[in-house]
């Protein structure tokens, strides 16, 4: 059973994927936008449950401050920081994601940019720069990552904060295994549809693309699949494969952040500040160091 499973599969993602299936490196930001497209209507659905690291942020914030979120995607921290009195600017590249969030941003006062967080000019200065919820592992290149950290240092304030959150390392992260679907969870939708989340991580292997040190850095393929059941009985299913930087260790982001000028002050294991290590989660603060 689970060999036929995983082969269905893997034959669908190649009909979303065409050849990039095995080239996550070749991820290009039109195949990015196909695949928030599909996860767009859902995300709220998904992720919106989710409070723990926007309470961390509110208690590291304060009214009146200034914050840029890069990848704020439908705006679920970007709101609430905005309703505790900061002047947000939400950043994401995606205008289906921003859509989801629009009404709710503008209600907030939050200001919406669509931009790339890699090469962003505001005329603007923030006290505090976010890369929230793993957003930063899907910089796949180290060019692109030192990149991004370029753009969070340019728009720091003096006396300004960056904060980066993204998963741990986990030791299935480096393990081959066949794409295998697991449920996630089953919610029912605005809308009355009884929706089930399936999510799946396979590690890439077969990397051609990108110097040595590209090649070297684990990546993952991870499938998103909803399927939403209307009062008819009818089924929709969404389906959105993207790559994704795993096993980004504290050494490695050290060294990514004093390479763009900025130095870690603070490491935290949780949302909730536990150390590093003793948590799920790996967040640094960290300021220009210059």
């Amino acid at each position: 059973m689970g060999a036929r499973f995983t082969g269905t599969l893997t034959a669908t993602l190649q009909r979303v994927s065409g050849d990039r299936v095995d080239d996550p490196l070749n991820w290009s930001t039109e195949d990015q936008e196909r695949a928030l497209r599909a996860i767009a209507p859902w995300y709220d659905l998904d992720f919106g449950p989710l409070t723990d690291d926007v309470e961390m942020l509110q208690e590291l914030t304060a009214s009146g401050q200034r914050v840029l979120e890069l990848g704020a995607g439908s705006g679920r921290i970007a709101v609430p920081l905005a309703m505790n009195g900061c002047r947000v600017t939400a950043v994401d590249s995606s205008e289906e994601m921003l859509a989801v969030g629009e009404q709710r941003m503008k209600q907030a006062r939050v200001n919406i940019v669509r931009g790339d967080m890699r090469c962003l000019h505001l005329d603007q200065q923030f006290d505090l720069v976010v890369f929230a919820l793993s957003t930063f592992q899907h910089l796949l290149r180290r060019k692109d990552q030192l990149a991004a950290l370029s753009v969070a240092r340019r728009h720091l304030a003096e006396g300004g904060r960056l904060l980066i959150d993204w998963t741990a390392p986990r030791p299935d992260d480096i393990e081959p295994s066949p794409p295998i679907m697991h449920q996630e969870w089953v919610r029912e939708s605005n809308t009355g549809d009884l929706v089930t989340k399936s999510a799946s991580q396979e590690l890439a292997l077969d990397r051609e693309c990108g110097d040595a040190l590209d090649r070297a850095q684990p990546i993952a393929w991870i499938t998103y699949q909803y399927d939403a059941v209307d009062e008819m009985g009818r089924v929709r299913r969404s389906l959105a494969r993207f790559p994704l930087r795993v096993n980004l260790n504290a050494g490695e982001m050290a060294g990514l952040l004093d390479a763009s000028g900025l130095r870690a002050i603070e490491w935290f294991g949780s949302w909730d500040f536990a150390p590093l290590g003793e948590g799920d989660r790996m967040i640094v603060v960290a300021e220009s160091s210059s």
